[in-house]
């Protein structure tokens, strides 16, 4: 108890310092159109919270990001599993995961909005780039179980769907979550700005491409710290799941 009232404190205190920092760097530039303070800021938060549009390119946002992280997990599992199961597909999978990890990302961003829409390449670009973290994260994960545990799983279930439930899948699993918190954060950073660059209707990085468009500084901020907190929360709630993953 006393380690997470010290930690909340610091995160605090970090918190804080963080305002007094941009609103001493918004005093000296003094140019409220370029660097609105944090209170201006607050002010155009108010301002959206009360907006449709603004909950409505939210909600596509954040629903976006959760498709492109569900199908990223469902196939980081599956390969890695699979190349678990089977030593030839792990090979293969290698190079390519190789590939797919030192890809640019604006490359994949402008690629993709070429062949496809602008609905589409924000799935796509998020999955694409959170989907060799996570099969790293649980690769780790499946190569660090012991042998000994695997035969004996073998010895008693005989079936490889046994050693799949019994085994691998409560061995991996809070590695798994433990990557999984920081790759859904980053799959809604990278979600929006894949946005930005389609300019994909009803989201928030369409919203951001409209403030630089019309100047509209202390809105981007807005959005910005807005996409923060949305992180922050993801994060936050990713830990909590973890916790009671590993009590249990």
């Amino acid at each position: 108890m006393k380690r997470q009232i010290t930690k909340t404190l610091y995160t605090f205190l970090g918190a804080v310092l963080f305002v007094a920092i941009w609103w001493i760097a918004a005093a000296v530039y003094n140019k409220p159109i370029v660097f609105p303070t944090p209170a201006e800021t607050v002010g155009e938060l108010a301002t959206e919270l009360c907006s449709k549009l603004f909950w409505r390119s939210f909600a596509y946002s954040i629903l976006r990001s959760l498709i492109g992280f569900s199908i990223a997990c469902f196939a980081a599992v599956l390969c890695a599993y699979a190349g678990k199961i089977c030593a030839p597909v792990k090979r293969i999978l290698v190079p390519l995961i190789g590939v797919v990890r030192s890809m640019p990302t604006m490359s994949i961003i402008l690629l993709l909005v070429i062949w496809t829409n602008s609905e589409i390449t924000p799935v796509v670009v998020a999955g694409l780039v959170i989907f060799p973290v996570l099969y790293s994260g649980i690769d780790a994960a499946l190569s660090a179980i012991p042998r000994e545990l695997e035969e004996t799983a073998r010895l008693y279930g005989g079936s490889k769907t046994y050693g799949f439930l019994k085994v691998y899948l409560p061995m991996s699993a809070p590695a798994f979550m433990r990557v999984a918190g920081g790759a859904a954060s980053l799959t809604l950073k990278l979600t929006v700005a894949a946005e930005v660059l389609a300019q994909t209707r009803d989201s928030l990085g369409l919203i951001m491409q409209q403030t630089r468009i019309y100047f509209q500084t202390g809105r981007l901020m807005t959005i910005t710290v807005v996409v923060i907190v949305a992180s922050l929360i993801i994060e936050a709630v990713a830990y909590t799941v973890r916790r009671v993953f590993e009590y249990d």
